[in-house]
């Protein structure tokens, strides 16, 4: 598989993902469970962190094409990625 298509692939499957969540947490809510809200949080958290899984697929083809100049940018952005999402979990 090209690395294109794998990572749209995985992009896709985690929006489907996102999206099957939060309507299963949709109808928790409208049955009024108690544990709608959390499968809600849960299908924002898929849907946010979908684009590192998509960064992370591309970063792996990219290594094992041995495309370094590629690898750095791939690499930058990760740890920003990183380093972002730490500091807005300390926030809390």
């Amino acid at each position: 598989m090209k690395m294109n298509d794998a990572t749209s692939l995985v992009l896709r499957l985690c929006l489907f993902a996102g999206i099957a969540v939060l309507a299963a947490g949709l109808v928790l809510l409208g049955m009024e469970w108690e544990y709608g809200n959390d499968v809600l949080w849960v299908g924002i958290l898929i849907l946010i962190v979908s684009p590192f899984v998509g960064v992370l697929t591309t970063y792996s083809y990219l290594i094992a094409e041995k495309d370094w100049k590629w690898v750095k940018v791939a690499t930058v952005l990760t740890v920003l990625i990183a380093v972002f999402l730490i500091i807005s979990l300390l926030k809390n």
